[in-house]
């Protein structure tokens, strides 16, 4: 898919994708949660679930699944549950849009264009809680994360915090 440099700003965009985002979802499972890593390809494995919750407020470009991977320091500080190095599952997805689709309050169709961190940590919760309850986990102790990431559609400012622009970090083995 070709790529151009946007005239006003540093992040490069999609010609393919004018007027929509993309949005990156990695879902984190520490390894207390051991339903994660049985059979991930199956129906209605912890995969498919997670995959469906994902997909059921946005058009899913890209799944895919990372078993028995490292958990990085970035990891360790972002989830209460994970240290670094600890083996962790992870899910991860493209979906087409913007965070602000995940965002229960904004059910009624605003898919929130703005992405700013209030946006991306309201969609994380959100999504996390849905994750959860189809799964029947109860995760008082932080094992289950969700992270969101995006790049934005054509003619939507970058809000200023570049922690939220991007994709998926990379892990090696555990």
């Amino acid at each position: 898919m070709a790529i151009t440099q946007n005239r006003s700003t540093d992040l490069t965009r999609r010609q393919a994708f004018n007027g929509k985002g993309l949005t990156f979802v990695e879902v984190i499972f520490d390894n207390a949660i051991t339903a994660t890593a049985t059979s991930p390809e199956a129906l209605d494995s912890a995969f498919d679930k997670v995959t469906k919750v994902v997909n059921k407020n946005g058009t899913l470009l890209g799944a895919s699944y990372r078993l028995a991977a490292k958990a990085t320091d970035n990891d360790a500080a972002e989830v209460a549950a994970i240290n670094a190095d600890d083996s962790i599952d992870s899910y991860q997805y493209i979906v087409e849009g913007t965070p602000g689709q995940y965002n229960a309050a904004d059910s009624a169709g605003d898919v929130n264009m703005d992405v700013d961190t209030t946006v991306i940590a309201d969609a994380e919760a959100d999504l996390e809680t849905d994750i959860l309850a189809v799964l029947d986990i109860s995760d008082s102790a932080g094992n289950v994360h969700v992270k969101i990431r995006t790049l934005l559609p054509e003619g939507v400012a970058n809000a200023g915090d570049d922690a939220i622009y991007g994709m998926f970090d990379q892990r090696g083995d555990a």
